[in-house]
């Protein structure tokens, strides 16, 4: 859309008025009767940090609800206002100042539920493929009823269960698997290697195998365990504590800063109800 000048006659166009143009939505005309929206109001403080200009927000903008206003801003994940909670999604493009040049609160549609395209999903201005809070955010969009075209089940959100088994006695493990329960069967000392760090992933770890049982992080000193909150990995040491031994892990902000967060399931049946597992930690 553009503006018209060119005045006393003088034709033309003025400058181009639409920053963009994106469809997010997926499917044919049946899947788009899934789609759920609301009147909502947009802050006039919302910004789109990837435009230029920032206050004009683009479609696929996923916004966060500010707890004291009740306006929408733009999704951030290590937030504490009530934005670190995902709102809904702008589905259009919505410019946040009015014809004086000020930005104002803007009343426009929110969509909060429906198919959408991942790759047309933006995280606070940035592309939300392969954005540091990516998993967070689909963790998010699939629990309040989204689906995303390149996930239709949500496995990379981590939802639904997947089991895998692994023989060897070392497994990096992927962001693909996110949401997996993993087997470990070695007969030797299993050594598990979490991927790079990012809100979101989440993974279920047993030992099926009697001997060590070592989960470390990639990145070290980032696990919260017993009296670190910084570790570099975690051990079962001890035998008669290896099979059977679960531990779940998942990645969360811990104010601003990204922590592994385990949390030791079970002693394996053997262990003596009360008793201490025996677990070393590595800083």
């Amino acid at each position: 859309m553009a503006t018209q000048s060119g005045g006393w006659g003088i034709p033309g166009v003025g400058a181009d008025q639409t920053v963009s143009e994106s469809e997010i939505l997926w499917g044919g005309d049946q899947s788009r009767m899934a789609l759920l929206y609301k009147s909502d109001l947009y802050s006039a403080a919302a910004l789109d940090a990837g435009n230029t200009p920032t206050s004009v927000l683009r479609p696929g903008m996923i916004m966060g609800r500010v707890t004291s206003s009740g306006e929408l801003e733009e999704w951030d994940a290590d937030a504490s206002d009530g934005t670190q909670d995902i709102a809904g999604i702008l589905d259009v493009e919505l410019r946040m100042t009015d014809y004086a040049g000020t930005t104002a609160d803007r009343v426009m549609r929110n969509l909060v539920r429906g198919p959408v395209k991942a790759r047309k999903l933006l995280i606070q201005g940035a592309a939300f493929v392969g954005h540091a809070d990516e998993f967070l955010a689909r963790r998010q969009l699939v629990a309040a009823g989204y689906t995303l075209d390149d996930d239709t089940f949500g496995f990379k959100a981590g939802q639904g269960d997947r089991y895998a088994t692994v023989t060897g006695t070392a497994d990096t493990l992927t962001t693909a698997e996110n949401g997996s329960t993993i087997f470990y069967s070695s007969a030797s000392a299993v050594a598990v290697t979490l991927p790079a760090i990012q809100a979101g992933l989440y993974y279920d770890l047993v030992r099926t195998g009697d001997e060590e049982f070592v989960i470390s992080s990639g990145e070290g000193d980032n696990m919260i365990v017993g009296n670190d909150l910084s570790a570099d990995s975690i051990t079962y040491t001890t035998a008669g504590e290896h099979m059977g031994a679960r531990v779940r892990i998942k990645c969360v902000y811990v104010g601003t800063t990204l922590k592994w967060l385990p949390e030791v399931v079970n002693a394996p049946f053997g262990t003596a109800v009360g008793s201490v597992i025996t677990i070393s930690i590595a800083s």
